[in-house]
Formats: C-alpha cells, sequence, structure tokens
C-alpha cells in the first residue's frame, strides 16, 4: 500500500567537515512529534475527494507557521477506496506502526467504524460526514455541517417552490441510509407526499427501468443522494427518457455538472472566499466536500495540541486533556476559516447549509 507522509519536520542542518578527524556540529534539539493519521480515498471512484482532503492537509500544514509551534507535526495518509476492510487496516497500522496521537477520516461509513475505534484507543478522531454517529464519543469530532442543518434547508427550498410530491434515489451506503430513515418521517410529518425511495448499489450501470418507474410517479422534485459515477449515469438517462423534473441532492452534483445544469443543491458552507481562492490557487484543485473542514480540522488539532498544558514528566499533551480544549472553542483562540461554525458538547461542529444552484457550469449561491 502506498504511503504519503506530510511533515512539518524542520531539517537539521549538518556542517560538513573537510577533515574527517573534525566532529560533526552538535544537532539543534528536535521538538516532540503528534502524529496524525488520514484515511482517504486516494483511489478508486471517490479518489476525486481524497486527493483534493490529501492538498488540503498538505496547504494546512504548509499554513501552519511551523517555525512557531511547539512540537513537529507529522501526517501520515493511507488508501481506503472508501472501502471498511482497507480502512480498519489503515487505522491498525497507525496505531501499531505509526503511533499515532490523532486520526481524521471522511464520510460517514468510514467515519463511524473510525469513531468505534478512536473512542476504545482513546485517540482523537477528526471526521467529516454528514451524520449524527461519527462525533459520538468522548474522542470523537464531526466537522461538517449536521444532518438536521441540511434537512432544514431542504425544507425550505421544497417550501419556497411549492414542491408537494417528492421521490427519492439514493445510493446504497451507510451514511446515506442513516439519513434516509431520518428524512423520510420528516418529509412526511411536513405534508410533503413521498412517491418513490429507490436505492441503487453503486456498480449499477443500466438505471433506465427504475427511471421509467419514477417518471410514472409524476414527482415534484427528485432529491439524488448518489455519489459519482452513478450520479452522472442518473442524471444523463433522466435527460435521455424526458425525465424533466427540478433535481435536487446534498453536495454531489459538484461531481456532474454537466448533467445537472440548471438544477439545485443544498451543501455545506466550503468557507470564505478568501479561502477558497487560497486552495484552488495553491493546489490548482477545485474545492471538493469537506476540503475546507480538513483544513479548518487540522489547524483545530494543532491548536488544541500547541495550547494544551503538559503534565509532569510528559514531552506531549494526553489526548484525554486534549479533548477538553479541543471542546472549549469559544476560549481556545481557534481562528476558522469557515463564516460560522458551532460546537455542541458531543463535538459536532457545525456550519450552516448553503442554497446552490448549477449556473453555466459552475455551483452558484442562490437564496430559493
Amino acid at each position: 500500500m502506498k504511503k504519503f507522509i506530510l511533515s512539518l519536520m524542520m531539517a537539521t542542518a549538518l556542517t560538513a567537515c573537510g577533515d574527517e578527524n573534525k566532529a560533526e556540529a552538535p544537532k539543534k534539539e528536535e521538538k516532540p512529534v503528534i502524529t496524525i493519521g488520514a484515511t482517504l480515498p486516494l483511489t478508486g471512484n471517490l479518489a476525486v475527494y481524497g486527493k483534493a482532503l490529501q492538498k488540503s492537509l498538505d496547504l494546512a500544514l504548509q499554513d501552519a507557521h511551523p517555525e512557531k509551534l511547539k512540537y513537529t507535526y507529522k501526517i501520515v495518509v493511507e488508501d481506503d477506496q472508501y472501502d471498511l476492510k482497507k480502512a480498519l487496516i489503515n487505522v491498525n497500522r497507525f496505531k501499531s506502526v505509526d503511533n499515532i496521537n490523532a486520526v481524521m477520516s471522511f464520510w460517514g461509513n468510514i467515519g463511524t467504524l473510525v469513531s468505534d475505534w478512536a473512542e476504545k484507543n482513546k485517540i482523537v478522531h477528526m471526521g467529516c460526514a454528514a451524520s449524527d454517529k461519527v462525533g459520538a464519543g468522548y474522542y470523537n469530532f464531526n466537522h461538517a455541517t449536521q444532518p438536521q442543518s441540511l434537512l432544514n434547508r431542504i425544507l425550505k427550498y421544497y417550501k419556497d417552490n411549492n414542491f408537494k410530491k417528492i421521490g427519492i434515489a439514493y445510493l446504497q451506503a451507510l451514511e446515506i441510509q442513516e439519513f434516509i430513515d431520518h428524512f423520510v418521517p420528516i418529509l412526511k410529518e411536513n405534508g410533503f407526499e413521498v412517491v418513490f425511495v429507490t436505492s441503487f448499489n453503486p456498480d449499477e450501470k443500466d438505471l433506465k427501468m427504475e427511471i421509467l418507474k419514477m417518471k410514472e410517479k409524476q414527482p415534484d422534485v427528485v432529491e439524488v443522494l448518489l455519489n459519482s459515477p452513478i450520479i452522472n449515469i442518473f442524471g444523463k438517462t433522466s435527460k435521455e427518457l424526458g425525465f424533466d423534473v427540478p433535481m435536487s441532492s446534498i453536495n454531489n452534483m459538484t461531481d456532474a455538472l454537466e448533467e445537472y445544469e440548471g438544477q439545485t443543491f443544498v451543501t455545506e458552507d466550503s468557507g470564505k472566499a478568501s479561502f477558497t481562492e487560497h486552495f484552488e490557487t495553491a493546489t490548482g484543485t477545485p474545492q471538493t466536500a469537506c476540503v475546507v473542514n480538513f483544513y479548518d480540522g487540522l489547524n483545530m488539532l494543532i491548536n488544541a495540541y500547541e495550547k494544551t498544558p503538559l503534565k509532569e514528566g510528559k514531552q506531549i499533551p494526553d489526548n484525554e486533556d486534549v479533548v477538553k480544549m479541543l471542546l472549549d472553542i469559544n476560549n481556545n483562540g481557534f481562528v476558522s476559516v469557515i463564516n460560522q461554525i458551532n460546537m455542541d458538547k458531543e463535538g459536532n461542529i457545525d456550519s450552516p447549509a448553503v442554497l446552490k444552484r448549477i449556473i453555466n457550469g459552475k455551483p452558484t449561491t442562490v437564496e430559493k
């Protein structure tokens, strides 16, 4: 498994000796190392996210002013292909080989696994997932627009546009199923008619029969909770079959801008405009889901480790104390690159949900 290591270690200059009898210059005292593991989909269908997140971590490290920090921060990134077995191998390796102090994860399927693992191993975990489970437990934090915030914005969008009949097409994945189980009853309680709830497995290629069935139900809007590449197939096939109705989503339409031109979706706050410009200029990569949350989350961890008092005889802070510092977000001096964040007592770091429409191939913030 290919390993990517990004490090803030400052190289100690060695003075070359012209005379082999001369002793080497004494090394500068090295700072204690804090190691943070990140399990990401660097290959496979979700690689576009994993690679952008890796660059986000790299940029956060560069922006952290390492020369001013008390500790050296090393990030170890492993590829999980968004596969649970691979992610479990990664986190176990992080502990046994890399001796990590903290771990980061992407989206709810992997995030829930890492959350359970981190709690058992008392390792600080910073996830990014639209999930109520990832942040559960003392050592777990979830830096993402929370499901209730996303849900509230979707309901407002439906009401503003007088949509009554709702169809749902979703991917068979743990975090999406978790959202569906909560979403459908809320829709019904708010007076909406749910005309279909159709799931697809990630490997499906021919969606024609299911889309024709959806078309017969005559929904006012379809909530498309799919990932690439199936979200692309769904959008393209719907156009071919004349299934021309409004479609909305959470986050993922950014992977299929051509197929969903003119459609509207709900997404997390992608951060201040200055951050987006900084990230895209520095990395040459478009900002994707969780990029701002990973950048922010890593800086949160660094800020907490730097400011947590050391216990006698220790070289780095205890994770139990780091968690307390992280939770004290109003007083620990952390400055977010997101316009507005708040943290509950469980460590769920929420930010506003934003409505965007794809206009000329570009996601553009809109009101309705």
